[in-house]
């Protein structure tokens, strides 16, 4: 029975490999790479570590797990909250964020949290 598993695993290895190298080559998944310079990466993490504080900081949006990335100085949101004033709240805080060029918002409201 190993040696059945064993041949059958050497089998789909290359199957599993031409997968990836065709996902990868097509832009859909597989492996991506950061062109941003480290100043830049720099600035996009401070960018992310304010907003977080601020919504850490602020009673309508700090009870709920918001996700925050930055690239370019550009903030996706993420995550779900309880209400559509949590949402917006979310979206002002990242928006007022100094070195912020834009916000886009894919925060779902769940009104049953």
């Amino acid at each position: 029975m190993r040696v059945l598993s064993a041949a059958i695993l050497v089998l789909m290895m290359p199957a599993c490999t031409s997968m990836l190298l065709a996902s990868a080559s097509s832009g859909e998944g597989g492996v991506s790479t950061d062109n941003r310079s480290s100043a830049q990466v720099a600035a996009d993490n401070t960018i992310s570590a304010t907003i977080r504080r601020k919504f850490s900081a602020d009673s309508t949006v700090s009870q709920y797990a918001i996700g925050i990335r930055t690239i370019d100085s550009n903030v996706t949101l993420s995550g779900t909250v309880g209400s559509f004033p949590a949402r917006d709240r979310a979206v002002q805080i990242a928006t007022d964020t100094d070195g912020v060029n834009s916000v886009r918002n894919q925060v779902m409201v769940n009104t049953n949290l």
